[in-house]
């Protein structure tokens, strides 16, 4: 099934792969985006948390270059997430608030402090810098950030093709295909899982990320709702 759907589908995502940016904003924006984001948060909420924060001038390096400065800058965050400014709209048409408004402006204060004590921002230079594999082991050093936000973060920068993002669009999928997805998605598992899916991807020539890349569309656009009543998509 997977290579007749990259036989419809590929060519669209090969097109993406192609326009990804590696600028220092666009990889700082997908590091400040995989913090934002956590079990419940929409792709929809979690974009436009980071449209806030950054109108806010709240990813300003100079606020996290003192360990002092961070409990300012985490009410600060924690302020703008009490606020109903967030899309999507509710069902009667307001705006929302930012989910785990207490632990996650910590998490996003801390972890930016991290990256400037580690490398001062330059999260760029630091990703040429280190392998596919070093890359994602570097980055679940950071706080708030696990297996699958950092594939996340490599896979949509383009450091690494060679990875998978495993959420809960993914899994659904995957279990739809006949994949083993045991849970909790222990470290071991995800490792276990992935090299299944990569297998897999090998034996018909896709990359691991663009395959990931392409189940996460289709899974988000209600593919399998379509498939598990036997529609054609």
């Amino acid at each position: 099934m997977l290579k007749e759907l990259w036989d419809v589908y590929g060519g669209s995502i090969e097109q993406e792969y192609s326009s990804l940016k590696k600028t220092k904003e666009h990889v700082l924006d997908e590091f400040f985006f995989v913090l934002l984001g956590g079990f419940g948060i929409s792709y929809e909420l979690n974009f436009s948390g980071l449209q806030v924060l950054k109108e806010q001038d709240l990813f300003n390096e100079s606020f996290y270059q003192e360990k002092n400065m961070l409990n300012i800058i985490e009410e600060k965050i924690r302020g703008e997430f009490s606020k109903k400014q967030f899309s999507p709209a509710t069902s009667n048409g307001q705006l929302r608030k930012y989910r785990y408004t207490e632990t996650k402006p910590r998490i996003i204060s801390n972890a930016c402090y991290w990256l400037w004590e580690d490398c001062e921002w330059e999260l760029q230079e630091k990703l040429q810098s280190l392998n596919s594999c070093e890359s994602r082991m570097w980055l679940c050093n950071c706080p708030g950030i696990g297996m699958k936000s950092a594939s996340w973060l490599l896979r949509n920068t383009g450091f690494s093709e060679d990875c998978a993002v495993f959420d809960v669009h993914i899994i659904k999928f995957l279990t739809y295909l006949g994949f083993q997805t045991d849970q909790p998605l222990t470290e071991k598992i995800y490792l276990k899982l992935e090299d299944g899916l990569r297998k897999v991807c090998n034996s018909i020539g896709v990359s691991l990320g663009k395959m990931d890349y392409l189940l996460w569309l289709l899974s988000r656009n209600g593919f399998l709702d379509y498939a598990n009543r036997g529609e054609r998509v």
